[in-house]
């Protein structure tokens, strides 16, 4: 959803967004396909910018970093974002970025997206290794049978004869 900056009241203005599709991008082997979220944002007036806040909370289809498979994770996080209207970004020129300017977002042609903000809100919170369940037994590295529907049919493997002496240390 695109918002114009110039519509927002002087009290701001109250977005509920209901069951949203996001597409999270390109091809990935962490995500299987788009999000379903939910949002409250109030978006108000602040200085020179805007100030977006609010709550979200959808699901996202991953893939388990451990066994492959497809699970659905619930997500619910808040966001706070201050945004600089009418004002070019930071220079070009490298520079050490100060504690104000992390925190700012600099908007073009004087429009909010919400689905850009949504989606990068949620990427931030998915986490680094998404596991299926806490107790995820992933993949034999031997034949690749996923060990959470049962034990495979490997046998021990064989030890090289030269690392045998290492054996009678443990």
């Amino acid at each position: 959803m695109l918002i114009e900056i110039s519509q927002i009241p002087p009290e701001g203005l109250d977005v509920a967004l209901a069951e949203e599709t996001l597409d999270l991008g390109g091809p990935a082997d962490t995500w299987d396909g788009p999000a379903t979220v939910q949002a409250e944002l109030h978006i108000g007036r602040s200085g020179r910018g805007v100030l977006i806040t609010g709550s979200f909370r959808g699901g996202v289809p991953l893939v388990c970093s451990r066994c492959v498979e497809p699970f659905h994770l619930r997500v619910e996080d808040r966001c706070d974002l201050y945004c600089e209207t009418g004002a070019k970004g930071p220079p070009e020129e490298e520079h050490e970025l100060t504690d104000d300017e992390l925190d700012v977002t600099y908007l073009e042609e004087g429009r909010i997206n919400t689905d850009h903000l949504l989606r990068e809100n949620i990427l931030l919170s998915l986490p680094v290794q998404p596991l299926c369940h806490e107790d995820c037994r992933g993949l034999c590295p031997r034949c690749g049978a996923n060990l959470n529907q049962g034990a495979c049919n490997c046998t021990e493997t064989r030890v090289d004869p030269r690392l045998q002496a290492l054996r009678k240390l443990l």
